[in-house]
């Protein structure tokens, strides 16, 4: 199984709250908060102020402590991190982590994958058994598992969750054609808004996930009918859960977006698939060892932008652009930048880069935290707040 999904992808955010912080919290592997305080006068609607926190990994992949970093409302602080799998029917590690506002409340949860099979052949699987054949009928299951009396209000498709996924099936699925294999391929992305009541307060929640399903069909010769098998993967998910009236989704779209692996945890993860023989298709390695937040797939190809992105690459001159970066380095920058619906902004305290929600246009860094306010408004000022920021410019 492991090499059905080696090469496949892990995706590490879209959008949870799934009562995963228990679970966060017992990976016994909290980041804390990154420092950051809430601004001393409260900010204007539409304004936020995200800080920067760390998702740690203890061991399991890499010795660097840092597996990825997020940007999370600023007061807020958060808990968990990468914890070991088991078994041979999964990934080689999974992501369990949650991000908690000050007054409890609310939360923001990356949950561990899940893998799944069923057949009509009668045969055994290391897989837990399930028949959900898209992500739609997944995330349905999910909320009423992980949140008990739940009702479900939306489903919304979100095909850019999977873009990178979806490129992966069809690589696959033509692979298997030309081996004469009748492997059905495909990818899914979407998101299910839903209500519950917890500790009797009314409560809202948005769910989201990635999904990826393999069929495979023969014609059976003794009844005639046909042979099936189905394998469905969650290659990344991401929740946030609030008080009815008080989930923000545009701050959901804005901390699930930032989601940045480390690259030397990348170079790690990359060895140790190696070694483990999951990535057995000639030319898959290069392309995808993970999704990152409905985003751009990490692969060894593209660890320079992802650096760019972690702020690890530093920078001179006038922050316009990046010194030296060529026309090919540039076209992947900002293919990844469009996958996952950010922009490229010149730090100029840290003097590096930073990948912010594109829905703003307007970003500010916090000069003595490492924190960023995002904005539409191009008149907002921060001193009015109370706050020491400088204004960004987008790297074009």
């Amino acid at each position: 199984m492991r090499r059905l999904i080696g090469g496949v992808v892990v995706l590490i955010g879209a959008i949870t709250g799934c009562g995963t912080a228990e679970h966060a919290q017992d990976a016994g592997t909290g980041s804390g908060s990154s420092g950051a305080v809430t601004p001393r006068i409260p900010l204007p609607d539409g304004v936020m102020m995200l800080q920067r926190v760390k998702i740690p990994d203890p061991g399991v992949i890499a010795a660097t402590p840092t597996a990825m970093t997020a940007l999370i409302p600023a007061g807020w602080t958060s808990a968990g991190g990468v914890i070991a799998t088991n078994g041979q029917c999964s990934e080689p590690y999974a992501v369990s982590w949650t991000a908690t506002s000050a007054d409890g409340a609310s939360t923001m949860s990356i949950f561990p994958t899940e893998i799944w099979q069923t057949s009509n052949t009668g045969l055994a699987s290391q897989c837990p058994s399930a028949d959900y054949s898209s992500v739609r009928e997944y995330l349905e299951a999910r909320v009423q598992r992980d949140f008990e009396g739940a009702q479900i209000l939306e489903f919304r498709e979100r095909p850019d969750f999977a873009g990178t996924a979806k490129k992966l099936a069809d690589d696959q699925r033509r692979m298997a054609e030309q081996a004469g294999i009748p492997w059905n391929v495909r990818a899914e992305g979407g998101e299910v808004h839903f209500a519950f009541t917890r500790n009797g307060v009314g409560m809202r929640g948005v769910m989201g996930v990635t999904g990826m399903f393999w069929l495979i069909e023969n014609p059976n010769p003794f009844t005639g009918g046909m042979m099936t098998a189905l394998t469905g993967a969650i290659l990344g998910s991401f929740a946030a859960t609030a008080p009815d009236g008080r989930l923000d989704l545009a701050m959901v779209e804005a901390s699930r977006r930032s989601i940045t692996p480390d690259p030397a945890w990348l170079k790690q993860l990359f060895a140790l698939q190696e070694r483990l023989g999951e990535i057995a298709v000639k030319g898959t390695r290069e392309r995808a060892a993970m999704i990152v937040a409905g985003g751009a797939a990490a692969t060894k190809a593209n660890i320079e932008s992802f650096q760019r992105a972690s702020g690890l690459i530093g920078r001179e001159g006038s922050g316009e652009s990046y010194p030296g970066e060529a026309a090919g380095d540039r076209s992947q920058r900002l293919s990844i930048e469009a996958i996952r619906g950010v922009d490229s902004y010149h730090d100029p305290v840290s003097n590096s880069t930073v990948q912010l929600d594109h829905t703003y246009g307007n970003a500010w860094r916090v000069n003595n935290q490492d924190a960023y306010i995002l904005t539409k408004d191009p008149t907002f000022n921060p001193g009015q707040y109370g706050i020491q920021a400088t204004q960004m410019k987008v790297i074009p």
